[in-house]
């Protein structure tokens, strides 16, 4: 999921916690690159599969090599393992779903209001009772609920991770080796379970399935991640300790589905990730004159991935069906979702946070 614009600081690589430092165009340059890697993959390759009636793009157009949700989730991580120190548990926790949740709420509403009212004949049609479970956030867990919007598998994964990050760092008695030791289990137990038990050929027990793949169980690793380059970046854990994760990170990456993203592109996003978090000043000439918008764009990019595949879809299909071109339709996919994006940080994400922040009780 993308970092909201409160958790857009970070700092060097010091051993006690630091003040916030002034924010670092590294970590937003990584962030714009991922959220427009998943703008990419989605346009020319994930939608003509899953959405009826858009024109396939030429081969040599398709970015076929999907990292950047992985990404993502892997800097909410990071930047959540930031963040847990500064207040109660449970205060820290009330705020990432003040910052989240609103904001999710208004895009399924205005998604599944697009769908229903502006959609092609023969796309999907979500009801109800699909809407109630996307609100509910169960469209992981409940196979009768279809996704209003299938780029929101995320939500519900960071949700559950916060709140375990949350109740792990309850009155502070995770820390040190014991940290180590809770990151390793998480990541380990569930990839044991993948590989012992869920064979891709002997279907899985239902329970065994929602357990894994309903809860975002399966891709806890990728916070997991997040959390130790944070660790390493403060001096707690050593390289060859971190180097050892981000191995069984990626192996856990293959064998939990989805699947089909890009380990050699995750792998680079993930040095990237560890550079920025390592050394978060980068002096690169094109980076410091492109800062603002650079800036701009990871601001809004939690709006951009809520509100871009479906109804950017609808966009570019409506404007295929006119007999356009793609040069033309693909641009007005990735316009939509920068221009709904910037709509719902403004007028939902931010004043929403401010409402419910704004008695400092959380």
């Amino acid at each position: 999921m993308p970092v909201t614009a409160e958790q857009a600081t970070t700092a060097g690589p010091v051993e006690a916690p630091a003040p916030r430092s002034p924010r670092q165009v590294s970590w937003d340059a990584v962030r714009v690159l991922s959220i427009f890697a998943v703008l990419a993959y989605h346009i020319t390759c994930l939608a003509p599969l899953t959405l009826p009636g858009l024109p396939p793009l030429p081969h040599s157009l398709q970015v076929d090599f999907p990292f950047g949700s992985a990404t993502l989730i892997v800097i909410s991580g990071f930047f959540a393992a930031t963040t847990i120190g500064r207040g109660t548990p449970l205060r820290w926790w009330l705020r990432r779903l003040a910052r989240m949740l609103p904001a999710f709420w208004a895009a399924v509403l205005v998604i599944f209001t697009v769908s229903r009212l502006c959609a092609p004949a023969d796309f999907p049609r979500p009801d109800f009772g699909d809407l109630l479970g996307n609100l509910l956030l169960l469209h992981l867990l409940l196979p009768g609920v279809d996704y209003i919007d299938l780029a929101h598998w995320t939500v519900p994964v960071q949700v559950a991770a916060f709140a375990m990050i949350a109740l792990l760092a309850w009155k502070g008695r995770i820390r040190g080796r014991m940290a180590s030791a809770v990151v390793w289990v998480v990541l380990l137990v569930p990839l044991a379970v993948r590989v012992l038990f869920m064979s891709p050929d002997v279907p899985a027990p239902a329970w065994l399935s929602a357990i894994m793949d309903g809860t975002g169980l399966n891709r806890a690793h990728l916070v997991l991640a997040g959390v130790s380059i944070f660790r390493w970046s403060r001096g707690r854990i050593g390289f060859p300790h971190l180097f050892l994760l981000l191995c069984f990170v990626l192996w856990a990456h293959t064998v939990h589905p989805p699947g089909g993203d890009s380990v050699q592109m995750f792998t680079l996003a993930l040095v990237l990730v560890c550079v920025a978090a390592y050394r978060p000043a980068w002096n690169v000439p094109i980076l410091n004159r492109l800062a603002k918008p650079i800036q701009w764009l990871a601001g809004i990019s939690y709006g951009i991935y809520l509100m871009h595949y479906t109804v950017g879809t609808i966009v570019a299909r409506r404007l295929a069906d006119l007999g356009l071109p793609w040069w033309l339709w693909v641009p007005a996919f990735f316009a939509s979702a920068v221009l709904l994006g910037w709509a719902l940080t403004r007028w939902i994400e931010q004043p929403a946070f401010k409402l419910l922040t704004h008695s400092g009780r959380i």
